[in-house]
């Protein structure tokens, strides 16, 4: 199977991706600038620099207008149903890579623990490994991947390949014995 994946995906792309669209995803919820600076947390002056691309919102805005507005049609054009892993994923890129740190391993519990049912969309998704019960998928901008069931409830997510590969074979694994 061909191992590409879409070039590295960060926080700088999430914030540019969610910026140029601002007004876009301002406008079909009919808010006016006020609103949504009030809504964001920005003055409406830095709003309006971010609409004319002239600056980015910065991460931590660009995340919360994400997830709030995560049923937009022009977020969901944009990353599908899964704006929220890909913002955890790109928030704890590289602090996840420290295992022994146990401070950390709620992450991977919550990974681990990501269950619920998907919207099944495909048009995002590239199947990489086809199981019996499972599925591991990239996403064809982000790169992320997902372990779902052929239920399309999520199992997994991670930027890791060699991880998610890992866990999935853990998960056909236990099915078959059972």
């Amino acid at each position: 199977m061909n191992e590409q994946h879409p070039p590295h995906f960060s926080r700088e792309t999430f914030d540019r991706m969610i910026s140029e669209k601002l007004r876009l995803i301002r406008t079909e919820a009919r808010l006016t600038q006020e609103q949504m600076a009030d809504i964001i947390g920005l003055s409406k002056k830095t709003l309006v620099q971010v609409e004319k691309e002239r600056k980015t919102l910065g991460f931590t805005a660009a995340s919360l207008v994400g997830i709030l507005f995560r049923n937009s049609e022009i977020v969901q054009a944009m990353f599908g149903e899964s704006v929220v892993e890909i913002i955890e994923l790109v928030a704890f890129q590289g602090i996840e890579q420290e295992p022994s740190d146990a401070k950390l391993e709620w992450i991977q519990r919550a990974k681990t623990k990501a269950r619920y049912k998907t919207m099944g969309k495909r048009v995002w998704w590239k199947d990489e490994k086809v199981g019996e019960t499972y599925l591991l998928q990239s996403h064809i901008l982000t790169g992320h991947l997902r372990i779902i069931d052929r239920a399309d409830v999520l199992h997994y997510y991670s930027m890791n390949l060699d991880e998610a590969k890992t866990k999935f074979y853990e998960l056909e694994s236990t099915t078959s014995k059972e």
